[in-house]
């Protein structure tokens, strides 16, 4: 772990419920953390078609089963373990992964 990343933020969303996505600010980068089926993904909280956050209205955005995440502004729809768009406005391009480590349910930039 880097030396920035040993001061994590206060929006920590762990415990994340199984299946469910949260945005989260580490080290002053927005994040979307999914878990889907008990394996956490992060990606830069920012939409490839527009440049804008997913979750403007906030709450999860992932689909019932966890995976498919689906950006709140025009209901394009990513693969929650690729961050690959399948659906919507940017079909074949992807989130930006961000790696992540979790220590003691708390979440750290790796």
């Amino acid at each position: 772990m880097n030396d920035a990343s040993k001061d994590p933020d206060s929006s920590n969303p762990l415990p994340l419920a199984r299946n469910t996505s949260a945005s989260v600010t580490v080290d002053g980068l927005e994040l979307i953390v999914a878990d889907h089926n008990g394996e956490l993904y992060a990606y830069e909280n920012l939409c490839p078609h527009v440049g804008e956050s997913l979750d403007p209205m906030g709450g999860s955005i992932s689909s019932e089963d966890g995976s498919l995440l689906r950006c709140q502004r025009h209901a394009a729809e990513f693969l929650s373990n690729t961050g690959e768009c399948v659906g919507g406005p940017c079909l074949g391009e992807s989130l930006r992964p961000v790696p992540i480590i979790v220590v003691d349910q708390t979440i750290y930039l790796d």
